[in-house]
């Protein structure tokens, strides 16, 4: 659940949205993206991920508590019909296999929809950026940046 205080300070400026790499180095406690996140929030932007990307760092043991608490702290938007649709457009848009990259270009529709401006978070130096720039002729024309770490 999401204090009343980061929900309000949330809409009005924007979302850090997490892909895999972004909530790994989180889990694992890395400093810079630790940083990276305390500062999103004393900005009142939302951090935020697609409930796909837990599946990607599933963790055991202590990690998995961390990942848990994690979770409970951050916006986990569901893939809904117009997330499909999105992704189906995305992918189109770029030429990018749908089986090779079909996480990835649900990770961007999801983003896409969120507060925007939106920075995606991402280790991702070929298909991100290609679908972040194909979001943006989506209905609304997102404002979706790549932050790479």
């Amino acid at each position: 659940m999401v204090s009343k205080r980061l929900r309000a300070k949330g809409q009005s400026g924007g979302t850090l949205f997490l892909d895999a790499q972004g909530l790994s180095l989180q889990v694992d406690g890395d400093d810079g993206m630790r940083a990276r996140i305390e500062a999103a929030e004393s900005h009142g932007r939302r951090v935020a991920l697609s409930v796909l990307t837990p599946l990607e760092v599933r963790r055991t043991g202590d990690a998995a508590k961390r990942l848990s608490f994690l979770l409970s702290r951050f916006d986990l938007k569901p893939i809904t019909d117009d997330v499909i649709r999105n992704a189906a457009r995305i992918l189109d848009v770029t030429g990018l296999d749908g089986h090779e990259c079909l996480v990835d270009a649900l990770v961007v529709a999801t983003a896409a929809l969120c507060t925007p401006p939106v920075r995606l978070v991402t280790s991702d130096a070929s298909h991100i950026p290609k679908l972040c720039a194909a979001a943006t002729a989506l209905p609304g024309e997102p404002d979706i940046k790549v932050i790479r770490v």
